[in-house]
């Protein structure tokens, strides 16, 4: 059997720099909240939640990209304790310490495009643009409604998050602060998996919500308090992820859709659809429905302030 005192070296290869730079001087114990192929889900001393992603595994808020190709057969198992020390994560497997070590990582600051320069016309072509690739290329099982072969479970939740979704659009166009509030709890936390369907949609529109001068900033508050007053309504994952995106901070790849989206040499649908189409890919690369879910909800954020701005 291997010793325990046996310990694997690995280097960050990117990673937040706001997390990194937390992490030079930061010391405690903390535990693994959760294992996958391609990401370790940490918890830090104070319950906060940070990622170890794998090799390409893409750069986002509270994340560390290691260089690993996989987690898998590595020996860490869920309520494994992990030591921090400057620079150093420590996770106690039942192979031995495998360390990680920040020193060196480039660091990734998350950009938050404008999209002040958009007048309607140009938020109209985006947004429908962006909505015939999701739906010529998107999966189903969430925002996008049923599989062929769905069950009956599963169609009563793609019908739950439609319904959702409708009242928080509604709530949105009229300026209803208590509709926004039913609208999140109707889309928070609905749907399988560590970022439920819901959870994924809002996540786009919160993100939305934090570009200065924006429509959905009403929402974007309205978002704030339900997570404030019902942290137990979903996953410490998607309570994270909102949180980040209500500050303008995401996965890189999503915002590359935004800044392509938001560049200025757009000519018509045509064009706006050649230059997103790779990042709209690898979005919809996410999870199982988790990319297309994303889209779906920042179509309808694009929707939504192309008709806010004008009562702006």
């Amino acid at each position: 059997m291997t010793s325990l005192r046996t310990a694997t070296e690995l280097r960050a290869i990117s990673g937040d720099a706001a997390l990194i730079a937390h992490l030079r001087a930061f010391r405690g114990q903390g535990v693994v909240e959760g294992v996958f192929h391609r990401t370790v889900n940490v918890l830090t001393p104070g319950d906060r939640l940070i990622a170890l992603a794998a090799r390409g595994g893409g750069d986002a808020p509270r994340t560390l990209v290691a260089d690993a190709h996989s987690w898998s057969d590595r020996g860490i198992a869920a309520s494994q304790t992990v030591e921090f020390a400057p620079g150093v994560i420590t996770v106690r497997t039942a192979r031995g310490r495998l360390r990680v070590r920040t020193e060196g990582a480039d660091e990734w600051h998350p950009i938050l495009p404008s999209l002040a320069a958009l007048g309607p016309g140009e938020l109209a072509t985006a947004a429908s643009a962006l909505d015939r690739l999701i739906r010529a290329h998107g999966s189903r099982g969430g925002m996008l409604g049923p599989t062929p072969a769905a069950s009956s479970m599963e169609v009563a939740v793609t019908r739950a998050l439609a319904d959702g979704r409708d009242v928080l659009i509604r709530a949105i166009r009229s300026g209803d602060d208590a509709g926004m509030r039913d609208g999140v709890l109707a889309l928070l936390g609905l749907g399988p998996g560590l970022t439920p369907a819901g959870d994924d949609f809002l996540t786009a529109s919160a993100l939305l919500s934090s570009l200065p001068g924006s429509g959905l900033g009403p929402f974007g508050r309205a978002l704030r308090d339900v997570l404030r007053d019902r942290p137990g309504r979903t996953t410490r994952l998607s309570l994270a992820t909102l949180d980040e995106a209500l500050t303008g901070r995401a996965r890189a790849s999503l915002l590359d859709v935004l800044h392509a989206l938001a560049s200025p040499d757009r000519r018509g649908e045509v064009h706006v659809t050649q230059s997103i189409r790779t990042p709209v890919r690898h979005v919809l690369a996410l999870g199982h429905t988790s990319g297309t879910d994303i889209l779906s909800g920042l179509v309808t954020g694009l929707r939504l302030e192309k008709e806010l701005r004008g009562s702006l």
